[in-house]
């Protein structure tokens, strides 16, 4: 994110919007890819407990390799 911030010129500026700018930017950013990360942790998550639920439910049936 902070190349983002550099693109627009804000990493260099001066002025006080343009450091609290970047700043937004930075902390929007990574708060974005922590959020993005957590999502696709609680996906797997809910993949993996169908899995073993079908597991399970195949076991009870009798369905269990040998």
């Amino acid at each position: 994110m902070l190349v983002l911030a550099d693109l627009l010129g804000l990493g260099h500026s001066q002025s006080a919007f343009g450091v609290t700018l970047a700043e937004l930017i930075t902390f929007l950013g990574i708060g974005l890819i922590a959020n993005v990360l957590i999502g696709y942790a609680i996906f797997q998550v809910m993949i993996e407990r169908r899995q073993n639920q079908e597991r399970m439910a195949a076991y009870d049936r009798g369905e269990h390799p040998h």
